[in-house]
């Protein structure tokens, strides 16, 4: 072989070598932009999730709030009135309207006090004032002195706090749980646990109702909530299994990574 065609050949080796190269570079910038654009994409759905998530939390919060400010200053005004007017009516007649009288006091007294619990637990900044734990305890409070069901309340580990918004949302998924159970359970007991680990927090929720087959098609208003509680939990971050069975109750658990 003349120099000439080794000096060819090294050439178009050296030509062959540099346009694997190129080709190689042009893949790896390629997939370099690719991972790029995939995680610029998560950014931008997670910053409309968060504020969306936001936005309804706000629009939320101000619907409660006024409700909450409405039996506050309206309802809860007219019932302490009625007591008042009551506790000046002449006592001394007989016992069986005295009697009716002092009942009648009970239970306007009753209907002041759950009101006054109904209208913190609308009220979003009371969360923030009482705590997740606190606003849970006075929910589960107010479902018991209705009388019918039976609650109870566990912490387990030591107590830390979340963002406010997702405490929010956990708080409204609980009384959406609650509601469910009130609406299609027919359950005697209900218990609610907070677990508090180093790195996660769990909310349980378990009933003794007449559960359901999960893997059936619901009624179409529980469907919805199961859905709503679903998406809310997404939203922040959680998760959301739920476990039951026709006969055996159900059980719900939201579990979040602490951040």
């Amino acid at each position: 072989m003349n120099t000439e065609s080794i000096i060819g050949l090294i050439g178009l080796t050296i030509l062959s070598l540099m346009l694997v190269g190129f080709i190689g570079l042009t893949i790896f910038q390629f997939k370099r932009r690719q991972t790029k654009f995939k995680i610029e994409k998560k950014n931008l759905t997670s910053q409309f999730q968060q504020t969306l998530l936001q936005t309804q939390i706000e629009i939320q919060s101000q619907t409660l709030q006024t409700i909450s400010q409405e039996i506050h200053d309206n309802v809860g005004q007219v019932l302490s009135l009625a007591k008042l007017n009551l506790g000046t009516i002449d006592e001394s007649g007989n016992s069986v309207n005295q009697t009716k009288i002092n009942d009648t006091k009970k239970l306007v007294s009753k209907a002041i006090n759950d009101l006054r619990d109904l209208s913190r637990s609308l009220y979003g900044n009371k969360i923030a004032e009482l705590g997740l734990a606190d606003a849970i305890d006075n929910e589960l409070k107010i479902l018991q002195n209705s009388g019918q069901f039976k609650t109870s309340f566990t912490k387990n580990g030591q107590p830390f706090k979340l963002d406010p918004q997702k405490e929010m949302v956990i708080y409204r998924m609980l009384q959406e749980c609650l509601n469910n159970a009130i609406k299609h359970s027919r359950a005697q007991h209900i218990e609610v646990v907070l677990n508090y680990e180093p790195a996660l927090f769990t909310l349980s929720l378990t009933d003794d109702g007449i559960g359901f087959n999960t893997t059936a098609a619901q009624p179409a208003q529980l469907g919805m909530g199961l859905k709503s509680m679903q998406n809310r939990a997404t939203m922040i971050g959680g998760k959301l299994s739920i476990t039951s069975m026709p006969g055996a109750g159900t059980s719900i658990l939201i579990s979040l990574e602490k951040t």
